[in-house]
């Protein structure tokens, strides 16, 4: 929305600038026309053409403004529905694959100390609540989760659901360590948490898949890396955190496992 709020900005501008040379074109007027008249109606005659035409104008572009106003506001407001999903009100996966890109284009920008972490988050076992407790339930359990993952992070952090029960992490991290420790109090926080009511309740947990990297990198890059660490942790038995620092394809990295038997590191 910034580039809408510098188009308003450019429009009113632009209003005012022609406010200005219709003074200048008004006062002119009445200067040419009444200079055969003496000194003093020539004064009168551009002070009552530059009032006239202020009078006529201010009003103008009073109004101009406040339309303005209302349409960035109503265009705000459209983008933020375009961006979220209505269900757990984190961004939908267009809207964080727009601000994932803008995180990478600053990190591109700035010499930054640390780097990115990104995380593939998948709730575990989301099939059997949907049928075991009804599709209710089961939005129940995502908005809950979506709920843990906005607490469990910071201001500048950003999440997004971007799939039925997946959702999707970035922030920025020191080092891979402190991803780990994050990505861990995520899944110690959820695995907390339960759906349902009386006999029926059922536990939540979720399994996270993490890349770190130092530098910036395309979406596709992390997501694929984050994407196949999530399939480790889901074959490793769910409710865990494998994590790996990013590396191209074929180099080596640095395996960082955590989960309700503690950290693994290699």
């Amino acid at each position: 929305m910034s580039v809408a709020f510098r188009q308003m900005q450019t429009l009113i501008a632009e209003l005012l600038v022609l406010a200005g040379c219709l003074c200048v074109g008004a006062v002119a007027a009445a200067f040419y026309g009444f200079s055969d008249l003496g000194e003093t109606v020539v004064l009168r005659a551009m002070l009552f053409a530059l009032l006239a035409t202020l009078a006529t104008g201010l009003p103008f572009m009073l109004y101009a403004s406040l339309r303005l106003q209302k349409l960035l506001k109503a265009n705000s407001g459209l983008h933020r529905v375009a961006v979220t999903d209505p269900l757990t009100g984190v961004l939908n996966r267009k809207g964080f694959e727009a601000e994932f890109r803008r995180r990478m284009e600053a990190m591109n920008l700035r010499a930054t100390q640390g780097g990115l972490a990104f995380f593939v988050v998948d709730a575990d076992h989301f099939k059997r609540i949907n049928d075991r407790l009804g599709h209710p339930v089961g939005d129940q359990a995502l908005v809950g989760i979506a709920a843990a993952l906005k607490r469990s992070l910071r201001g500048g952090d950003i999440v997004g659901r971007i799939g039925g029960e997946e959702f999707a992490i970035a922030l920025n991290c020191t080092n891979q360590d402190s991803a780990a420790l994050v990505a861990e109090r995520i899944r110690a926080t959820i695995a907390r948490l339960s759906v349902g009511s009386g006999a029926a309740r059922a536990p939540l947990s979720v399994s996270i898949g993490g890349s770190f990297s130092a530098s910036a990198q395309t979406y596709a890059a992390l997501y694929g890396q984050a994407d196949a660490n999530l399939y480790a942790a889901k074959k490793g038995g769910r409710n865990r955190v494998v994590l790996t620092a990013f590396k191209a394809e074929g180099g080596r990295y640095r395996l960082s496992a955590a989960g309700g038997h503690g950290l693994l590191a290699r």
